[in-house]
């Protein structure tokens, strides 16, 4: 029985260093610069009794983060079926709650067909299989998105100008002072 090996029609193997353009445009979707599409790694050992979380790359866009934990998750659980002694397509039902499809590890051209919105469901479904199975130690791979507030120059050319806080920070600082003293049991 194969357990986590590619199969030998696998589209991974010999793909080109110097991809075409269209493929890299596959591969990228759509960026989005108000969005920061950051991945999160966090790591356990000792079933848990141990863990660390760090922040672990930025995307330009949803679809770039997406492909990067799939990869990376798909490795992590490859190695947990490997020191388990089963495959991969045994980790997950052919129906019901942890139906995963396509039911096979990360394959790049395989994932190119899913929307973004079916690759986020099969990072999720993966994920969740290291809870179901209880994995002793291993690492996850999450994709948090994040609003990124840029400052232009003109806007802080603005706060630059300004002479003391603006009127927003100074109600919230009366707001601050008001729940302080409410808390205290000033009147």
């Amino acid at each position: 029985r194969a357990l986590c090996m590619p199969s030998t029609s696998s589209t991974n193997q010999g793909l080109d260093a110097h991809p075409a353009p269209a493929l890299l445009e596959q591969i990228r979707g759509a960026v989005d610069d108000d969005v920061a599409h950051e991945t999160s790694k966090y790591t356990w050992w000792s079933k848990h009794e141990g863990s660390t979380s760090e922040r672990d790359r930025t995307f330009r866009s949803r679809r770039l983060a997406l492909l990067y934990v799939a990869k990376r998750n798909s490795e992590q659980l490859c190695d947990y079926a490997e020191s388990a002694g089963t495959d991969w397509e045994a980790l997950f039902p052919t129906s019901g709650t942890h139906v995963l499809r396509p039911n096979r590890p990360f394959d790049l051209h395989a994932m190119l067909e899913l929307g973004d919105d079916a690759m986020q469901e099969w990072c999720d479904a993966v994920c969740n299989a290291f809870s179901r199975y209880k994995v002793v130690k291993g690492s996850l791979y999450r994709y948090q998105p994040r609003p990124r507030k840029v400052v232009e120059a003109a806007e802080l050319y603005a706060i630059l100008q300004r002479e003391g806080a603006d009127a927003e920070e100074l109600d919230h600082t009366r707001r601050q002072a008001l729940l302080l003293s409410d808390i205290a049991g000033f009147d």
